[in-house]
């Protein structure tokens, strides 16, 4: 393209104020934004985690209270921790069962041997809904996780009916 005589090539004054009016308020606006978004992404992880977790967590301990006889169950607590946060039974097949939190933690013993089930319990409680039969309980859970800056919040809770299959 001709370029009339006189005219010279480059950026106007008011065309880099612009520029860097915009590029000010980008810089302003765009720390918060991403903390915003950070935060937004570890929340929405640690839930999905609480989540899978506690589903995890209420399969088997409903796969294995179902399996209870129901003359066995003993609902109690350890010293130190929540109301009703401990169940032991035995099984049909007569091994020795129970789910109880210490601490932070759900803990399944079998036999002999424990498994930590959760390192994410706020709390837990095993109960009857029902005062006049002892074969349908049931089970309350919180679990907290660390999302941001040492922050914690309750992400998830669950109740859930079990039926002991073995009166």
């Amino acid at each position: 393209m001709v370029r009339p005589t006189g005219s010279r090539a480059g950026y106007t004054l008011i065309e880099m104020m612009l520029v860097v009016a915009i590029l000010g308020v980008i810089f302003a606006v765009g720390p918060r934004l991403f903390t915003g978004i950070f935060q937004f992404y570890t929340q929405s992880t640690a839930r999905t985690e609480v989540q899978r977790e506690l589903r995890a967590m209420l399969e088997n301990m409903n796969r294995t209270i179902r399996q209870a006889s129901a003359d066995t169950v003993s609902i109690s607590q350890d010293t130190g921790q929540p109301p009703y946060s401990k169940i032991s039974f035995t099984t049909i097949d007569g091994r020795s069962v129970t789910y109880k939190q210490s601490g932070r933690s759900l803990i399944q013993v079998v036999g002999n041997g424990s498994t930590t089930l959760s390192k994410n319990i706020s709390y837990v409680a095993f109960t009857y809904p029902q005062t006049d039969t002892r074969t349908v309980m049931a089970i309350s859970v919180t679990l907290e996780k660390a999302t941001y800056s040492g922050r914690t919040a309750a992400l998830q809770m669950a109740i859930t009916k079990v039926r002991v299959m073995n009166p």
